[in-house]
């Protein structure tokens, strides 16, 4: 087709022109038509004179201006809210995000196209917040290791490290593997988790004994206590749960003084699970926010092994938490028992509701 035929002319205009001359011209070919099929059909031919023509075509003149003026109203409650939107996600190409997200109270097909672009995007302003906050923490967390190693590197070439520093820079490059792994795991871990349609029979016996051999022999002496020979099992995925239990027992040698035991009771909600440790207590500020992703306490890391946990424990339809009590600081993890049923050989009847 003719680049400058109609169609593309009318492509090329802004979307309340297209729309107003679209019902402006059907609604004068419906308004001549009518005429025609009255002058031809309804009246006799030759029944007007001259005065009375001139008065139909006053009212021919005036039903079209009236036809332009309508076809005005109706084009402006159909795109003003288009071209409002098309002026927000222009300023979120910009990264302008300043000014108030558009939402309207329409409950129509336009309402919902609106309204769903608009989350879209809200989401794109959270994902641009999230973004400038990851490459913060991770400037920041990864900068501190480095820094640590080159520091021990230098000491060493210049004689005021001996074998000592071969150890502290497998310390800080340990420390930078597990943060790098932690960072990876975020990005992915959302695609893994959603790709389980099913889940085994979990021996809880075996999380927590995975976890006390990891961190037992821990540098700073810390005794860990683990329940043993429980029997309970949940449903879910064995290698995701493991990273919950491993990142809240972490968290909690970080800050204890001498000790952090883990328990199980047995109750209507499911199976609660408490890692305890005899640390400071946590500011409630602080704990309001503490499964937030990228927070962190002055001396933590990145902030993302109590997100991830909660992640993975909310995509088991269970809970997670933290408070204080007189001793220390106590984390919560319920974990459904009974549902989904469990059939032979560990796979589900069926998919979390």
């Amino acid at each position: 087709m003719d680049r400058n035929s109609i169609k593309y002319w009318m492509q090329d205009r802004p979307l309340h022109i297209q729309v107003w001359l679209l019902l402006s011209l059907f609604g004068t070919a419906i308004l001549l038509a009518a005429l025609l099929y009255a002058l031809l059909f309804l009246l006799p031919a030759g029944a007007l004179d001259a005065a009375q023509w001139r008065k139909v075509g006053y009212l021919f003149l005036m039903i079209l201006i009236a036809n332009f003026f309508v076809a005005k109203v109706v084009t402006e409650r159909i795109t003003e809210p288009f071209e409002k939107l098309a002026e927000n996600l222009s300023r979120v190409k910009n990264k302008n995000w300043s000014d108030k997200i558009l939402q309207v109270s329409r409950k129509d097909e336009i309402g919902c196209i609106i309204n769903t672009l608009s989350q879209i995007q809200r989401n794109v302003v959270e994902i641009n917040e999230d973004e400038e906050l990851f490459y913060q923490s991770v400037s920041h967390g990864l900068k501190t290791p480095i820094m640590v190693i080159q520091n021990c590197c230098t000491a060493y070439q210049d004689g005021i490290y001996g074998d000592e520093a071969i150890d502290i820079i497998m310390k800080e490059s340990l420390a930078l593997e597990r943060d790098i792994r932690k960072l990876l795991y975020v990005n992915s871990f959302d695609h893994m988790l959603g790709k389980q349609s099913e889940f085994t029979a979990v021996s809880l016996d075996e999380l927590l004994e995975n976890c006390r051999k990891r961190f037992t022999g821990n540098e700073r002496g810390i005794r860990i206590t683990v329940p043993e020979h429980t029997g309970f099992r949940v449903p879910g995925n064995a290698e995701s749960l493991q990273t919950v239990f491993d990142n809240l027992l972490e968290n909690d040698l970080r800050y204890a003084r001498s000790y952090v035991r883990v328990t199980i009771a047995e109750e209507k909600q499911g199976l609660h699970l408490t890692f305890e440790n005899d640390g400071d207590p946590i500011e409630p500020k602080v704990l309001d926010r503490l499964f937030e992703k990228f927070y962190k306490s002055t001396d933590g890391n990145f902030g993302l092994g109590l997100f991830i946990a909660k992640k993975i424990v909310l995509f088991h339809k269970g809970e997670i938490w933290a408070d204080n009590f007189e001793d220390g600081v106590r984390f919560h993890v319920v974990l459904r028992q009974n549902s989904p049923r469990l059939e032979p050989g560990g796979r589900t009847a069926r998919e979390l509701p």
